[in-house]
């Protein structure tokens, strides 16, 4: 496996935020769609305590020991953000930019005993690039932070994409913060650990043939621009989607088609104690159309949304189970 793609699979994001926080500065302001997850805030949040809390048999703990072991690093102890961007929506364009603890010296070292790489120059940074023989994997930049102990893994599948990313970083080519007219640009609401957004390429996205579900095929098809932010704030659990249309018309044309997926589920469901889970959650989502933009929040205590899913979890296996009964 290529170090790129390891890299991205880690979960599920001049001086850096202190935090791990999104970084403009970092995005090249040619890009069209970003996201970013800030590892040292979701550790801190109630969600990630209730979901180690529910793992009675230590799945997770063996998981996170098993990465450390093949990797040499602590998912949550060593790796504190992971931002990933491109300047259009092509499969082999992107830039990865991890920020970890100084164990990724070590990592990128193993990987490249395993993987093979030779040592390049690329605007000035001694760089990798990784693959075996003529044919490239990928490349990647290593560096330490500033008067910190910590580490940014640049990585990019092409040559001129990590070179575009270290100009950014050294400041020689514009940044997402010289532009703020992009639907990219403005920061985070405080207490978002998730982020996400892009712009222009929805359509593209969508495909010739649109998505096989129709109303979604229609949704992008009508959007511009998209953000949407997931986090945590004073022990509530919040999601904000926000989308752009060129005409007001359009936004309210989205709204109906989000009012309409909204019913769906607790139609399907019915008067189950499943249905009044999904009922509760979908009261808590909020709908609103206001010139060309739709906005979507969610809030729910994290507490209490993990006992939800943890409801709607249990009934599942038990419709599951009655199916599997004899007659």
């Amino acid at each position: 496996m290529m170090l790129l793609s390891t890299l991205i699979a880690l979960p599920l994001l001049a001086c850096p935020p202190a935090a791990g926080g999104f970084d403009r500065a970092q995005i090249d302001a040619q890009a069209k769609w970003v996201a970013h997850l800030d590892l040292e805030a979701f550790q801190a949040t109630q969600l990630f305590q209730q979901v180690k809390a529910a793992d009675k048999e230590g799945e997770l703990d063996r998981g996170l020991a098993e990465l450390a072991q093949q990797r040499g690093l602590d998912l949550f102890g060593d790796v504190f953000s992971l931002t990933v961007y491109g300047t259009d929506a092509g499969k082999e364009n992107g830039v990865v930019i991890v920020q970890g603890s100084d164990k990724l010296d070590a990592a990128v070292a193993k990987l490249r005993d395993e993987q093979g790489g030779r040592t390049l120059q690329i605007a000035g940074h001694d760089c990798l690039q990784w693959g075996k023989g003529e044919h490239a994997d990928g490349f990647s930049s290593l560096s330490s932070l500033s008067g910190t102990q910590r580490r940014q893994l640049v990585l990019a599948k092409s040559q001129v994409d990590l070179e575009h990313a270290l100009a950014v970083l050294d400041k020689q080519r514009p940044s997402l913060d010289a532009a703020p007219q992009s639907d990219l640009y403005a920061a985070p609401a405080a207490g978002t650990f998730a982020f996400a957004a892009a712009s222009g390429i929805l359509d593209e996205i969508a495909g010739t043939h649109g998505h096989e579900v129709q109303q979604f095929s229609a949704a992008a098809r009508l959007t511009k621009g998209v953000r949407f932010e997931l986090g945590e704030n004073s022990g509530s659990l919040f999601a904000d989607l926000s989308l752009r249309t060129e005409r007001p018309e359009d936004a309210l044309k989205l709204k109906k088609i989000f009012d309409g997926l909204l019913v769906l589920p607790g139609l399907v469901m019915g008067d189950t104690e499943a249905g009044e889970s999904i009922e509760r959650l979908t009261q808590a989502v909020h709908i609103e159309a206001l010139n060309q933009l739709v906005h979507l929040h969610f809030q729910y205590g994290a507490a209490a949304l993990f006992a939800e899913f943890q409801a709607l979890k249990d009934a599942d296996l038990d419709g599951e189970h009655a199916t599997k009964q004899p007659k």
